[in-house]
C-alpha cells in the first residue's frame, strides 16, 4: 500500500468523517452451478467474502460452500499478484449468467483497495482469477456492492458489440466517485482509470447540443466513464431502461447506519448508461429522503411505470415520467411504455431484451 493511500484508508477511518453506509445486503451470495453427478441437474452454492468470513481486516479472500451442506468446495486465498494477496475484499460479489440459462457462468468481485477481478466458474468451483481493472489511483476505499447489466453497444468502429457493463462505487474523504467500466474478452490488460473519461462536469454546450462526437468515439473506445459525486451514496445505483439511478447526499450528513441529519440535502442522480450524459433535463435533482431505501420500479394508480425509493415502513415516488436511452443517436430518448414487456423485471435489467442496449 503506497503511503498517499494509507494516508487516505487513516483519514476516513478518523472520527466525524464517515466511508457512508454500508449498502450491501447481509449473507453470503448465492450462485447456481451445474451438478457434479448429473450434468441435466444444479446445485446451489454460496459465495462468502471478508465480511460474511468475519475476517473484515484479513487480506482478500473468496470461499465457496455448498448451501445445503455448508461444505467448504473451494477458496481463492492466493491471487495472481506480485505478493499473492490482495487487500479484503468487503464489497458483494455480483453474478454473471451469459446465456440466461440460470446456470451462474462468471463473479466479479473488488477488493477495498479499487482490483476488480474477473472470476469463471465451473463445475467444480473457481478458476484464475483475472484482473480486470485497476483503480488503486483513486485512492478512494471500494466497499460498496458491485452492479452489473449486459448491453449491445457500439463500440467505437461502426459496429454494435455484446459487453458487460460494471458499476463500481469507491468512497474518498470528498465524496463517492461512481465508475462505469466495461468487460470486453477482446482486452488482454487491466483498465485503469485513465482509461476511463472523467465525465463528472458537462461541456457548456453539451445540454444544449449532445454529446460532442469526438468525446462519444473516446468513451465507445475507452473503457467506460466515471464521476466524482461530491456526495455519499445512499441508494444503491440502479439500471432501468439504459438510465443509472442513484441518491446521494453530503458526506457530513450520512451516517454508518444510513440515517440522514436534518440538514441532509439529498438528491436524485440519473445517468445515460453508456456516456454520463444527460437523459433529462438535468443530471441531478433534489428529494427528500431521510433513512435508507432501494429505488425500484412500481405502477401508479394510472398503470404507469415510476421510480420509487423503497423504505422500510413506506414507498417515496421519485420521477413519474420515466424515459429510455434509445439507440437512434448518442442522446436520443423516449418516453417508457412498459406496455411490450410482460415482466417490469425485464425493463429494469434489459438482460433478456432481444437487440437490447
Amino acid at each position: 500500500m503506497t503511503l498517499s493511500r494509507l494516508i487516505a484508508v487513516i483519514t476516513l477511518l478518523l472520527p466525524g468523517i464517515s466511508i457512508g453506509c454500508d449498502l450491501n445486503e447481509p449473507g453470503p451470495v448465492a450462485a447456481t452451478l451445474p451438478s457434479l453427478a448429473d450434468a441435466q441437474s444444479t446445485r446451489q452454492v454460496l459465495l462468502s467474502n471478508n465480511v460474511e468470513l468475519q475476517v473484515p481486516d484479513a487480506d482478500g479472500v473468496l470461499k465457496m460452500h455448498s448451501a445445503e451442506s455448508f461444505a467448504l468446495l473451494g477458496q481463492i486465498s492466493e491471487w495472481p499478484t506480485f505478493s499473492g494477496q490482495i487487500s479484503s475484499i468487503k464489497a458483494q460479489p455480483v453474478l454473471l449468467d451469459l446465456d440466461y440459462d440460470g446456470i451462474t457462468d462468471a463473479v466479479y468481485v473488488v477488493d477495498v483497495s479499487g482490483l476488480l477481478w474477473f472470476i469463471r466458474l465451473n463445475r467444480s468451483g473457481f478458476s484464475e482469477p483475472v484482473l480486470l481493472a485497476d483503480f488503486s489511483e483513486t485512492e478512494a476505499v471500494f466497499r460498496q456492492p458491485l452492479q452489473l447489466v449486459q448491453v449491445l453497444a457500439p463500440d467505437g468502429l461502426g459496429a454494435m458489440r455484446r459487453h458487460t457493463m460494471l458499476l463500481v462505487t469507491g468512497s474518498a474523504a470528498q465524496g463517492d466517485i461512481l465508475l462505469a467500466v466495461k468487460h470486453t474478452e477482446q482486452r488482454d490488460t487491466p483498465w485503469q482509470v485513465t482509461d476511463l473519461t472523467d465525465r463528472t462536469e458537462l461541456d457548456a454546450d453539451e445540454p444544449r447540443y449532445g454529446i460532442a462526437e469526438q468525446l462519444w468515439q473516446q468513451i465507445q473506445q475507452g473503457g467506460g466513464w466515471y464521476v466524482k459525486l461530491n456526495q455519499r451514496v445512499i441508494a444503491k445505483p440502479e439500471v432501468y431502461a439504459g438510465v443509472v439511478y442513484l441518491t446521494g447526499a453530503q458526506p457530513t450528513a450520512v451516517g454508518a447506519d444510513c440515517s440522514l441529519t436534518d440538514d441532509a440535502q439529498s438528491q436524485l442522480h440519473a445517468f445515460h448508461l453508456h456516456h454520463a450524459g444527460l437523459v433529462y433535463s438535468r443530471r441531478n435533482r433534489d428529494i427528500t429522503q431521510q433513512e435508507r431505501g432501494s429505488l425500484i420500479l412500481t405502477e401508479n394508480e394510472q398503470g404507469s411505470l415510476v421510480l420509487s425509493l423503497q423504505h422500510a415502513t413506506q414507498q417515496q415516488t421519485l420521477l413519474t415520467e420515466l424515459l429510455a436511452i434509445d439507440a437512434s443517436c448518442a442522446d436520443c430518448v423516449t418516453a417508457v411504455d412498459h406496455q411490450p414487456f410482460p415482466r417490469i423485471l425485464r425493463l429494469a435489467t434489459f438482460q433478456a431484451e432481444q437487440d437490447a442496449h
